[in-house]
């Protein structure tokens, strides 16, 4: 049996195939494994970026219930510096109600924020509940004015309905 040169040619052109389909096997694989490699760095990326948000969201949450308490302190301390005899001075305690509403309302304002970002699932609900379960229960069932049907702190009040059944 004679080898032609038809069958030269094409054994040549199929090893040659081959080079190219390793070739090309070679650079897919290499781009999938870059590729691979910057989906872990953007993940990573995303991690750190989602812990960054809830530790602010966190820290806003603790500065706005500092102004709270810091406003009710004010007011008590008014109240019990005053002299027996002594009327209390309606402007002061009305500047300091006002302090007391609005910080109040900026509290529960963040806290409605974090659990909006629970209840859309931007934060773990399995990793706050434990941390922030009384802190919204105490809120809710201390403030009940707050929380009637029609309240603009529905996510709290969502948030408190889920916890409660769990």
């Amino acid at each position: 049996m004679e080898v032609s040169t038809v069958d030269w040619i094409n054994a040549i052109c199929s090893i040659i195939s081959l080079l190219i389909a390793i070739g090309a096997l070679y650079f897919a694989f290499s781009q999938i494994k870059q590729m691979s490699s910057q989906l872990k760095n953007m993940n990573d990326t995303f991690r750190n970026s989602t812990l960054m948000t809830v530790l602010e969201l966190e820290n806003e949450l603790i500065r706005r219930k500092v102004s709270w308490d810091d406003a009710s302190f004010q007011l008590r301390e008014y109240h019990i510096g005053l002299e027996k005899k002594e009327k209390p001075n309606k402007n002061v305690v009305e500047l300091l109600q006002d302090k007391y509403g609005t910080s109040f309302e900026n509290y529960l304002n963040a806290l409605d924020r974090f659990c909006y970002c629970v209840l859309h699932n931007y934060i773990s609900d399995r990793d706050w509940k434990t941390e922030y379960r009384d802190v919204i229960f105490d809120i809710v069932r201390n403030n009940p004015e707050e929380f009637k049907v029609n309240t603009r702190y529905s996510n709290t009040i969502k948030i408190y309905e889920k916890w409660k059944d769990e």
